[in-house]
């Protein structure tokens, strides 16, 4: 009897330290109407959807596909509005995806500049430009 108690306070605690791994964060559903660059990749015009779970951004295509998956860091600002927003850094036409802010978080995600927007940001000076967003909490 007693090793079916352990087993089965086992049981639930490895499910509960499940449960945070697994949590949904609500996402941002944005109709981006020009090409963008993501982790040394260019995406083109669409609708996306973008979450962010830990330290990571993932951006998804309107097929259902994950495109990118971003390292990214907390940052504190604004808020989002009931929508949240999504905001690119544009040098001419070249646009890079910056930063995230879901409505259903205290912070932003703010993403790490590449190689090819660090060379144009010591030409230029960039422009920002954000999108509101739609709230998104379907399952992933």
């Amino acid at each position: 009897m007693k090793k079916a108690t352990i087993l089965a306070a086992l049981c639930v605690f490895m499910g509960l330290a499940a449960v945070p791994s697994h949590a949904q964060t609500g996402g941002v559903k944005v109709n981006v109407p020009f090409q963008f660059e993501v982790a040394n990749k260019t995406l083109p015009e669409g609708e996306y959807l973008l979450w962010s779970s830990k330290d990571n951004v993932f951006i998804q295509s309107s097929q259902g596909r994950t495109v990118a998956i971003v390292s990214s860091n907390a940052v504190s600002g604004s808020a989002a509005g009931k929508t949240g927003q999504v905001v690119f850094q544009c040098y001419g036409r070249h646009c890079f995806l910056s930063e995230l802010w879901s409505p259903i978080q205290y912070a932003g995600r703010q993403l790490p500049k590449g190689r090819r927007e660090e060379e144009l940001a010591k030409k230029k000076t960039p422009q920002y430009f954000a999108l509101a967003g739609a709230l998104d909490n379907r399952q992933r």
